[in-house]
């Protein structure tokens, strides 16, 4: 066992990677790594406590150094307070999905209603919307078999009762069950929009879960919005996380499928961010 003091940990991690990440975000992954490895807080790490150094701590000093995201590291990542695992075909979890999903607790309130999340990753919509709404029935669909495999892991770390398929939306009428919401997240980033994007993100998440091509951005929408107007029950709900850049965009997709009461919602940033829009009751 090698003690060593946890705050010469941090400075370790801080200084190999602040050429990468400002001053305030180096030592925010610092501490986070900390905390998800030694188990430690901030006011330990301030006041220097003496810790057993991890094991893979000099393996994973060079994987931050060379940009790994810190939770692709770890293969943790927090979502609504709880710890989720993380591998290459899952994307790290945004506190803007967690906003997603208090609006979909909304309109779950204390009934028992049928939940599908498409496109769950790593599980941390469809796990915690079980988890916080016990009543709910919960389904989750990806297509990519290692993502359901994570999903599964998670549900069974957290206690949740979800149940996972591996599905391919673009073939959904080959489904025929019916849900009072269906909520997804789905890839919404643009190919052109690669050259703005961090080199942590481009280089380390899945590409199948962030980009859409330009000439259709709106790709997922439209078909999982298709499979709405067929799979939701009379004033079902569908909720998406969308691309802020196409806020009116998907307003206007979503009048033309013949939805009703369309939400735009904005995000903490001020960003159009959540689309709400309800399936008509005739």
């Amino acid at each position: 066992m090698f003690l060593v003091s946890v705050n010469a940990l941090s400075q370790q991690i801080q200084q190999a990677i602040v050429f990468k990440y400002s001053v305030v975000e180096a030592r925010a992954i610092a501490h986070a790594y900390l905390s998800m490895k030694c188990g430690v807080n901030t006011l330990e790490i301030l006041m220097d406590k003496v810790v057993e150094e991890p094991a893979d701590f000099a393996a994973d000093l060079a994987r931050l150094s060379a940009g790994v995201p810190l939770q692709y590291v770890t293969e943790k990542a927090y979502f609504f307070d709880r710890l989720f695992s993380l591998n290459s075909a899952t994307l790290i979890p945004r506190p803007e999905t967690e906003e997603l999903v208090s609006q979909v607790l909304k309109q779950i309130g204390n009934k028992e209603k049928h939940i599908l999340d498409v496109g769950t990753g790593s599980g941390c919509i469809s796990i915690t919307l079980a988890l916080e709404a016990p009543h709910a029935r919960v389904t989750a669909w990806d297509v990519a078999s290692e993502a359901i495999e994570k999903a599964q892991e998670n549900a069974e770390q957290l206690g949740a009762r979800v149940i996972f398929k591996q599905q391919d939306v673009f073939a959904w009428e080959k489904v025929d069950q019916m849900w009072d919401i269906i909520v997804s997240n789905p890839p919404y980033v643009l190919e052109s929009e690669k050259i703005e994007m961090e080199a942590h993100v481009l280089d380390h998440e899945p590409h199948l879960a962030l980009f859409v091509p330009d000439a259709d951005p709106l790709k997922f929408y439209r078909v999982i919005g298709e499979m709405a107007q067929a799979r939701l029950m009379p004033g079902g709900y569908l909720c998406f996380e969308i691309n802020r850049a196409f806020g009116a965009q998907n307003v206007a997709l979503a009048e033309a499928q013949g939805f009703e009461n369309i939400q735009l919602v904005k995000d903490f940033h001020g960003n159009d961010r959540m689309l709400i829009a309800q399936r008509s009751s005739h």
